[in-house]
């Protein structure tokens, strides 16, 4: 089954390793960022280019928009999660520590339409372990990776999840009940999922997908409830039960995608040193 249309097109390179695609109603436009680079850069569709929106983002990677149209940023250099108003992008933090200790490098986030925000918290922004070192070597102060919930206390996030070596990527299915999370390890390089309860505990770990090519890393579901995985040779779709379905070929390691568009159903990808796109016969899946 082809789920997509047309070529893939690339819309914007020149860039030093890109990630976290997010698409903004408000603005009409996407945003992403350039890690290496430390911006976060903004495509209009009009201008059918990219410019840098905010420089000095603290080596930012993952992006999401919050039910307060604020932008969730994940920090490698900081190591924190941070939210940036779309008016003025004043930042505030969100979750910079577990108790005593830092985090270990913010990496992907997202926002439920309850307005509950997840994110990951692997060691790749601090440590030269299992790839490329995107941000300052640190300590890892942290057993740990771990999946968390964002609560009204910046230094105490609630710990979801322990049990996954390097959670990175993160997407709910469409009605929320099942939580997805890439371990993108060498070890693993693989998809799990689990049941999320009402009040976000999260049980029934388990595998869901084995990506064929590289590593999964970002990941979007649509509105049919199959996921599309970022690999390493373009993106992967996985029914609902974990059946292969669809593979868009990309000519670059692909690191996150995004619906977006005027009706979601553009599919936005970000692979290492470019942004493309490619429009799909589908469209998101979020709840809101």
């Amino acid at each position: 089954m082809r789920l997509w249309t047309g070529d893939v097109e690339q819309l914007a390179t020149g860039f030093g390793f890109t990630e976290g695609p997010c698409w903004i109603p408000g603005l009409g436009a996407l945003l992403f960022t350039d890690i290496p680079g430390n911006t976060i850069q903004i495509w209009h569709p009009g201008d059918n280019r990219a410019e840098t929106l905010i420089g000095n983002a603290h080596f930012a990677i993952g992006l999401a928009l919050s039910r307060h149209d604020e932008i969730l940023c994940c920090e490698h250099t900081t190591r924190s999660l941070t939210a940036r108003s779309t008016r003025d992008f004043k930042r505030r933090v969100l979750a910079s520590g577990y108790g005593p200790h830092v985090l270990n490098s913010t990496n992907d986030v997202i926002c439920a339409s309850d307005g509950t925000i997840l994110f990951t918290d692997p060691p790749f922004g601090v440590r030269h372990l299992d790839g490329t070192l995107h941000g300052y070597q640190q300590a890892q102060e942290l057993d740990g990776a771990w999946v968390f919930r964002v609560t009204d206390r910046t230094d105490r996030p609630q710990p979801l999840m322990t049990e996954i070596y390097r959670p990175n990527g993160l997407c709910l299915s469409p009605d929320e009940k099942i939580l997805y999370v890439s371990d993108s390890s060498e070890i693993h390089h693989k998809v799990l999922a689990m049941d999320v309860a009402p009040d976000w505990s999260l049980s029934g770990l388990r595998d869901f997908a084995v990506m064929p090519v590289g590593v999964p890393d970002g990941m979007r579901v649509d509105i049919e409830g199959r996921l599309w995985v970022a690999g390493g040779d373009g993106v992967h779709v996985y029914g609902p039960d974990g059946a292969p379905v669809d593979h868009v070929p990309v000519p670059e390691m692909v690191t996150n995608v995004e619906f977006g568009g005027a009706d979601l159903s553009e599919l936005f990808i970000t692979a290492t040193r470019s942004l493309y796109r490619v429009r799909t016969k589908t469209r998101s899946g979020r709840a809101w």
